[in-house]
């Protein structure tokens, strides 16, 4: 009996619990939390003025427009084009359509306050930061076998400046997300062969972030130089037909998106018109170095030498942590021959790194973004992140040698190093660009903006300054945030203008006006023909019928500005 029923294979008795995470992934969430911990009292504002700011308001403008009113186009403001013609969408684009789709999803549900659009959309930006570093560390524990170096390489390449000063940086792309959760794919591809899964990662990253090409496009070629070169990348190659698939469906899914954002903007700009006049067109032919006029402006900046060495400087900046970077200006000297060295310190150490084919082209992909479009990197220092599969091999690499030779306890040792690294680089950075009398400036005007988006909704608001110019509290604020869909910028150059229905907002009280919002402090309301009327000289050199037509009150009430612009082209 005894036998017979130990000769019986008993079922495994059910877990009561779910198998924990590993104890280096908790200690990586835990670091990358307090990313969102700190400085989190700024989140819902505008607080460091500049570039970082600037980028943020103008893509949350794009998300903020990107509606069903508006054909789900990517504009950041009406323009008005010559008084007459009516309004003509700013388009904008330059990114996949799933970035702005997914930062309008996330800020739908707080149309009524704008402080907390700007918080839910910066908290999506450190949810993609922290899903980056997630994403390096689950395939370096693939590649180094060990959890320990893996949380070493992850901490320290992602407490830099870069890294942490861009983590809440406002862009649809969400660097370098996309290009990472393509190399995991690519990494569980060549260990386990599961080809489906990299190209679901593949085209998902492609839907935020152009530069996932970058990357299949340098694994594609040294997969294809490994048929020359067989000791290059020894071990199991994969088949061609994957990777003509892999680049094909690249190469399809980015030409289609790309084809739809520019019939949405050609048709959104009235038509027929030459294809080469769109803004996106000429946009892509400067980034793309085809114009000769943006070549021959900033040919200094252009120059190979002088771009180089910026890239070498962004590297050296990206593999240094914050907390271990010297107090006042950056060393650029020192940091750009430490670029030169982290540089030559990874080609050296592809040889020798398990998986190289998929290491070598996270590596390479930086270049391959970088050099072809260095009109476009050259004026963007947050794309330093497309290098960081620099310094990841490079702390991998060395973190991996320690192990091997002062063993477990010393790799246990310098990744609790690297945490307190980690912390502390993201502790400094919450103060860097923050500044008090700024922020109670934006405040003042965000509540200003907010009064007034409650009386001008769905009526169009011209704004008589242009986008980049400061109107608006100091570094120029993207007004078209505040105002989405409603906003029309224009430029009176003196003369009076046929009237339109609507709303002015200024800078300036205008005396004689009637001013609409008597209690704000930075930002001023007025009916559009009254503001006319107390700020065009009598005799301007417009036509006397411009000048007769100041008065708007004749018109009614007004339009919105789709509507404006759908009835014309309905009348043509």
């Amino acid at each position: 009996m005894n036998a017979a029923m130990s000769a019986v294979a008993l079922p495994p008795r059910p877990r009561r619990f779910p198998r924990l995470p590993s104890a280096p992934l908790v200690l990586l969430l835990a670091a990358l939390a307090t990313v969102f911990v700190f400085g989190a009292d700024n989140r819902g504002r505008f607080y460091r003025s500049g570039h970082h700011d600037q980028v943020s308001a103008d893509y949350l403008s794009i998300a903020a427009n990107f509606s069903p009113a508006h054909r789900f186009l990517l504009f950041k403001w009406l323009r008005d084009v010559d008084g007459t013609a009516g309004p003509r969408y700013a388009a904008y684009y330059r990114f996949p359509i799933g970035g702005p789709a997914l930062l309008a999803l996330v800020t739908a549900p707080f149309r009524d306050n704008l402080s907390t659009q700007l918080h839910a959309a910066r908290l999506l930006m450190l949810g993609f930061f922290a899903a980056a570093a997630v994403l390096a560390y689950l395939a370096l524990s693939r590649l180094t076998a060990s959890r320990w170096v893996a949380l070493t390489a992850a901490l320290l390449a992602f407490s830099s400046y870069y890294a942490l000063y861009y983590s809440d940086l406002i862009v649809f792309h969400g660097p370098p997300f996309g290009m990472l959760l393509t190399f995991h794919g690519l990494v569980v591809f060549l260990q386990d062969g599961r080809f489906r899964q990299l190209l679901v990662k593949t085209c998902a990253a492609l839907l935020l972030d152009w530069t996932v090409l970058a990357l299949v496009a340098a694994f594609v070629a040294l997969a294809a130089a490994r048929r020359f070169i067989p000791r290059a990348f020894p071990g199991q190659l994969p088949r061609p037909q994957h990777c003509v698939m892999l680049g094909g469906l690249s190469l399809l899914l980015s030409a289609t998106l790309l084809t739809f954002n520019f019939v949405q903007e050609y048709t959104a700009a009235g038509g027929p018109r030459a294809w080469r006049d769109l803004e996106s067109v000429n946009s892509l032919r400067y980034r793309t170095g085809l114009d000769p006029e943006f070549n021959e402006q900033f040919a200094d900046q252009l120059a190979w030498p002088r771009f180089l060495a910026q890239q070498f400087l962004r590297i050296g900046t990206l593999s240094t942590p914050y907390a271990l970077m010297p107090s006042g200006p950056r060393p650029q000297a020192a940091l750009g021959a430490f670029g030169v060295v982290m540089s030559a310190a990874v080609l050296a150490l592809l040889p020798f790194v398990r998986g190289r084919l998929a290491v070598a082209a996270l590596v390479l992909s930086g270049f391959c973004w970088s050099l072809p479009l260095r009109h476009a990197a050259a004026f963007h220092d947050f794309m330093a992140l497309f290098y960081v599969g620099i310094p990841l091999v490079v702390f991998a690499a060395g973190a991996a040698e320690l192990r091997r030779r002062a063993g477990d306890r010393a790799a246990v040792g310098l990744s609790a190093a690297a945490l307190a690294i980690f912390v502390l680089s993201s502790h400094r950075m919450s103060g860097v660009g923050v500044d008090a009398e700024t922020a109670a400036t934006r405040d003042a005007l965000m509540a200003d903006f907010e009064t007034i988006r409650r009386m001008t909704a769905g009526h169009p608001v011209y704004v008589p300054v242009w986008v980049g110019t400061p109107g608006f509290a100091g570094p120029p604020v993207a007004v078209a945030y505040y105002l989405a869909g409603s906003v029309l910028y224009e430029r009176f150059n003196g003369r009076v203008r046929p009237c339109h229905p609507g709303f002015v907002v200024s800078r300036a009280r205008v005396a004689g006006a009637d001013l609409l919002t008597p209690d704000n402090r930075l930002a001023f309301l007025y009916d559009r023909g009254d503001y006319d009327r107390h700020t065009q000289p009598a005799d301007s050199g417009a036509p006397a019928t411009a000048r007769a037509r100041t008065d708007c009150s004749h018109l009614g009430r007004p339009s919105t500005p789709a509507d404006g612009l759908d009835r014309k082209e309905r009348n043509r």
